[in-house]
């Protein structure tokens, strides 16, 4: 693996997906698997400690990695306790992820989110940053925010009662998702790690990550 730095364009990202059975990252096949597990790098650097201990299935879609690549990866990876497994794409998912790929779009937001700001996507919304109180994050998908969210947050906004969000830090003024909302009481602390809110039995619960 190249030890050149990157920085690589927002474009380039890439997006851990699948918060309800653990995480899910997909290798786009375009461009060379160095590349990509340099881009990674820089990322898993970028967000600290936020995918420590965490499980991660990776999609390979048709790339097929030698022992050296994999071990490069896992390497990787296990600099932040992270287990990896493989996954290749059969030709039927890749149709059918390429055909939802049409809607499934993630707006990645760089830096905090401040007091008056209001993010609105139709698709999911990632923040490398703070939720500020007094700003907003409203997205169709999930919301992840890279840091404390002490504003705003509203997943599902299209009526998806399967959305999520997860912080690292959770402590909104309110969090909604589809038409359910729910406040964090006064007294609660903050805490260290990734909580994660979502919909159980009609009503939204905040649980821990991992």
């Amino acid at each position: 693996m190249s030890t050149t730095p990157v920085t690589p364009a927002l474009s380039n990202w890439l997006v851990f997906k699948g918060l309800k059975q653990g995480l899910t990252l997909v290798i786009p096949e375009e461009k060379s698997f160095a590349f990509w597990l340099e881009v990674l790098a820089f990322q898993l650097e970028q967000a600290g400690d936020f995918f420590q201990g965490a499980r991660v299935t990776v999609e390979l879609g048709v790339r097929r990695l030698s022992a050296e690549e994999k071990r490069d990866l896992e390497r990787v990876l296990a600099a932040y306790n992270m287990t990896v497994s493989f996954v290749p794409l059969t030709h039927k998912k890749r149709r059918l992820k390429q055909e939802k790929s049409i809607s499934a779009r993630t707006l990645m937001v760089k830096g905090t989110v401040r007091c008056g700001q209001k993010v609105e996507f139709d698709g999911s919304v990632v923040v490398k940053g703070d939720v500020n109180p007094g700003a907003e994050i409203v997205a169709t998908g999930d919301i992840v925010v890279l840091g404390r969210l002490r504003g705003l947050a509203h997943a599902g906004a299209g009526g998806d009662k399967n959305a999520e969000i997860l912080a690292f830090s959770f402590n909104p003024v309110q969090v909604r998702i589809a038409h359910l909302f729910s406040r964090a009481p006064e007294e609660r602390e903050e805490k260290n790690g990734p909580e994660i809110a979502r919909v159980r039995k009609g009503r939204i619960i905040v649980e821990r990550y991992g």
